[in-house]
């Protein structure tokens, strides 16, 4: 009879084994600030996205960008910028603006006047696409110095 206790309690053993292990595994991608919060995700949830943020450093963001897309980002000439305006873009309203500049080839002759439609989502650069005139007419636009005084 002793022989069958100790079975027995063998078995109790790993059964109590495999509830913690278990336990702890589902408690282990637990996150939570409070009980109220509590999620069973390893990851906290990403805000949501907002189309209509204002790009409030658009000018900066899309002179580091050219400074990478052109394939000479040395003295641009004649740029322009637009100040972002909210349009429909997608099927979605967003902030989208213009560049128009004329840049130097590989050879450092000027290639003529360019423009790029800038698409923004969550107040970043999200798109950089060929002109469209559609799109860009009506923009407020400036003098573009940043692009201007570009060094790679």
């Amino acid at each position: 009879m002793e022989r069958v206790d100790s079975d027995l309690r063998g078995h109790k053993g790993h059964r109590i084994g495999l509830v913690l292990a278990v336990l702890a595994a589902a408690l282990g991608g637990c996150t939570a600030n409070s009980l109220s919060n509590l999620s069973f995700s390893k990851e906290p949830d990403t805000p949501p996205v907002n189309p209509t943020l204002f790009p409030a450093k658009y000018r900066p963001e899309i002179a580091d960008f050219m400074r990478t897309y052109l394939n000479n980002p040395t003295k641009v000439k004649d740029a322009f910028v637009g100040e972002p305006a909210i349009k429909p873009f997608g099927g979605t309203p967003k902030y989208i603006t213009c560049v128009r500049y004329n840049p130097r080839d590989n050879k450092n002759q000027y290639e003529g006047s360019q423009s790029n439609l800038v698409v923004f989502l969550d107040g970043r650069i999200n798109q950089f696409l060929p002109g469209d005139p559609a799109m860009c007419a009506g923009l407020n636009y400036q003098r573009y110095p940043e692009i201007e005084s570009m060094v790679p």
